[in-house]
């Protein structure tokens, strides 16, 4: 028999979750040392902490057997309007991750459909995010284009880290 598992949305019970699997996503990429990697834990936390329950953030998790084994958030951003986007508002898809275990078997795919009829049922146009290389087939297969989007770090991308 399969596994089952369920996704739901994400609470401020799951931060400690939420925040340890997008350190992960990032230790897979590469890159960054350990210092920045606990520095931006600590200050996701206390992001997650005020934009959960104010709706900035919204995040969907897959559970199997009472354990997360994925997670998946969105970030609503309002731009100007665009030929493209007369609305302005966008979905910033982020934090798609699956452990080990259960990738392979459509868990980050699920996540990213509950996402993606979230955003449709919220009237908003557009889906963006940055994919990893991992993960780049998942959003090809579901509809995911690359754009012409560059991008400039300044100051090293946050403040300096202080020991």
């Amino acid at each position: 028999m399969t596994p089952t598992y369920r996704v739901r949305a994400a609470t401020t019970d799951d931060i400690p979750t939420l925040v340890a699997y997008r350190r992960a996503m990032f230790e897979s990429m590469g890159d960054f040392d350990d210092d920045r990697l606990s520095a931006m834990c600590t200050a996701m936390s206390d992001y997650l902490r005020q934009a959960i329950p104010s709706g900035e953030y919204h995040g969907w998790v897959a559970e199997a057997d009472g354990q997360i084994i994925a997670s998946g958030g969105l970030v609503i951003r309002v731009l100007p309007p665009s030929p493209r986007n007369l609305d302005g508002r966008e979905g910033y898809i982020l934090n798609i991750y699956t452990v080990p275990a259960w990738r392979r078997r459509g868990v980050a795919t699920t996540i990213m459909k509950v996402i993606l009829d979230y955003l449709q049922q919220m009237g908003i146009p557009v889906a963006t995010l940055h994919a990893s290389p991992a993960g780049r087939p998942i959003y090809e297969k579901l509809g995911f284009q690359p754009t012409n989007e560059m991008r400039s770090i300044l100051n090293n991308g946050c403040q300096k880290i202080t020991g």
